[in-house]
């Protein structure tokens, strides 16, 4: 797991006085890193800076679309709307904010609580 991972800004500065390469993560790092979903959506305050988190550091970092979640939700739910979300989104080629919409009405006539699918929002481009 040392020989794959994921290069960030910055990764092609070469290695640091401490023989460190900053930017590169490998797999192993990744895997030591609890990288639930989430919350993701909810940040920070920050004076003069407003809401800091990673929604907002998706969008600063040039996504055009993120969907981002409010609270801690339930991960088999979450893979399940984002399967739905696929599905409308790739196979019936729906506007994303759509595709997000239908996947929770899916999950609701499912029987799915509020709180596993109404925490999902779409921010950024919605088409």
């Amino acid at each position: 797991m040392t020989l794959c991972g994921l290069a960030f800004a910055g990764a092609n500065r070469g290695r640091d006085s401490l023989g460190r390469m900053p930017g590169l993560m490998t797999a192993e790092e990744l895997a030591g890193i609890d990288l639930s979903a989430c919350e993701t959506n909810v940040g920070i305050r920050r004076a003069g800076q407003g809401v800091q988190s990673l929604q907002s550091a998706l969008h600063a970092a040039g996504a055009r679309t993120a969907i981002t979640s409010l609270w801690k939700v339930d991960d088999a739910l979450t893979r399940r709307l984002m399967e739905l979300f696929y599905t409308y989104l790739w196979v019936e080629e729906l506007p994303k904010a759509e595709a997000l919409w239908r996947a929770k009405q899916d999950l609701r006539r499912e029987g799915a609580a509020v709180r596993d699918w109404a925490g999902w929002v779409l921010s950024g481009d919605p088409h």
